[in-house]
């Protein structure tokens, strides 16, 4: 019998401002050559002197507030000393001992997850591994336009105890961070997850920098399976830190866990303390939109739709949400757009590999598909096949009904059709006929192939039956 699984998270998400933390820079750098957006303050060079960026700190009590954080009534900022080729100063500038905010939670699959800290710090510069991976590269090229991109650091408890509940809480946190627009989900690097992880009893391991939500279950996995092989063989599991290489989909040493007194804290002396006034708070707290739990709860009491539908709308992508709201203005039935948009939207998005928001989907169109099944031109079986043209292309349903000549057959002709189909498969009929009910399956099928899926599957049931 294996001892509990522990896990506990250390979430950094790239906040959406328009400058880096601490300097004019701009955050902007997608596009960018390398190491073409920095100054001498990202770039540490003796002399320049680092100025906080408002907008940053006001991102972080607006994530604390939504995470039911106190907020700290002073803080200040500390540099992390370390050397790594991605720091440009031998220190980052973070948060230790005075934090933005400590003590909140966030309640996941009925239970609460708890926040031991939320604190700002900058971004290292980017490390590319030529000719291999971070333990085999050939030769290593940094690029410091990430310096000084604003993080803000949200570290639980060791409170996980599944894979499961670590993917619900990084769903649910990533939804909020898309309300609150403090971040941007399709930018590169935008939340990167540190996972400790460890068999109740043994060595704490952690998995450094993983980058989206399936890779940190697959290293999570990977990790659990090979503790408890240890442990199984009787081998004791080491405290160490560990990179998680997607392509093989395991974890390699990186090095022996450092502890927090190895980092070397020190009052970062280029930054006063800054204090966080209860009316700083409310102002913050009046700009607060609406949160996921509250949409999710409004979305079935407004609505009427299914309570599992509008988790999903609103938890996969805020994006999705709002496209859901508009689809409702314009159409008066929310459970049938909710129901297409969980079921055939949201896997036509994920086979093309892209958001609602990068889509050629938009709600007029979408609903234009609805309407033609309400009609009577089309049959959902049809529209389920018309959705994946729609999706890939953004042509209009409606245009691509015509285009294809895929309007309901006349019934006259779809008794021509079945006919045919009768006359063609008599082995199929003299089987129904002995009551065997595949055979029905069969000779329907037959009929929707000639009749390119122009007829409700239940219309030719029903004719078979009467002409047979």
């Amino acid at each position: 019998m294996y001892n509990l699984v522990v896990i506990g998270l250390e979430i950094h998400t790239a906040l959406e401002t328009k400058s880096k933390l601490f300097c004019s820079c701009s955050t902007n750098i997608s596009d960018a050559e390398p190491n073409s957006v920095c100054c001498p303050t990202c770039l540490g060079i003796p002399g320049s002197k680092p100025k906080v960026n408002k907008r940053a700190l006001d991102f972080g009590i607006m994530v604390a507030k939504a995470l039911n954080c106190e907020i700290s009534s002073e803080m200040f900022f500390s540099r992390k000393s370390y050397f790594y080729p991605d720091m440009p100063k031998n220190y980052q500038i973070s948060q230790y001992e005075m934090p933005l905010a400590k003590n909140g939670y966030l309640e996941v699959l009925g239970k609460k997850i708890r926040i031991r800290r939320i604190q700002l710090e900058e971004d290292p510069g980017r490390l590319k591994h030529v000719g291999g991976d971070i333990t085999s590269a050939q030769y290593v090229l940094v690029d410091y336009n990430r310096a000084g991109i604003p993080l803000l650091e949200i570290v639980t408890e060791p409170d996980f105890n599944s894979v499961k509940e670590v993917r619900e809480f990084l769903s649910k946190l990533s939804s909020i961070l898309e309300h609150l627009e403090v971040y941007d989900p399709s930018r590169e690097a935008s939340l990167r997850v540190d996972a400790n992880i460890s068999i109740e009893g043994g060595g704490r391991v952690e998995v450094k920098n993983v980058t989206g939500f399936a890779n940190v279950e697959k290293a999570l996995n990977y990790e659990i399976v090979r503790q408890k092989n240890l442990i199984q063989m009787g081998v004791k599991v080491e405290r160490e830190t560990k990179h998680f290489d997607a392509e093989s989909k395991m974890t390699t040493t990186l090095r022996k866990k450092e502890f927090e007194e190895d980092y070397g804290f020190i009052l970062d002396s280029d930054l006063t303390k800054i204090e966080i006034s209860k009316e700083w708070i409310e102002e913050i707290e009046k700009r607060l939109p609406e949160l996921p739990d509250a949409r999710v709860d409004r979305f079935v009491e407004e609505y009427k739709i299914k309570e599992r539908d509008a988790k999903v709308i609103v938890y996969v992508d805020k994006a999705l949400a709002d496209f859901f709201e508009k689809c409702c203005k314009i159409y008066k039935k929310p459970k049938e757009i909710a129901k297409w948009i969980v079921t055939d939207l949201l896997k036509c998005l994920n086979f093309q590999g892209i958001r609602i928001r990068e889509s050629k989907v938009k709600p007029k169109t979408f609903v234009e598909l609805l309407k033609l099944i309400e009609e009577g031109k089309i049959t959902e079986r049809l529209a389920k096949e018309i959705i994946k043209e729609y999706v890939a292309s953004g042509e209009s349903p409606k245009a691509i009904v015509e285009k294809k000549g895929l309007t309901l057959i006349e019934k006259d002709k779809l008794v021509v059709a079945i006919k045919e189909v009768i006359k063609e498969n008599t082995q199929a009929v003299k089987d129904y006929k002995a009551e065997k009910e595949k055979a029905m399956q069969f000779l329907v099928g037959q009929v929707l192939r000639k009749i390119k899926a122009r007829a409700d599957p239940n219309e030719i049931r029903k004719l078979i039956k009467k002409l047979i």
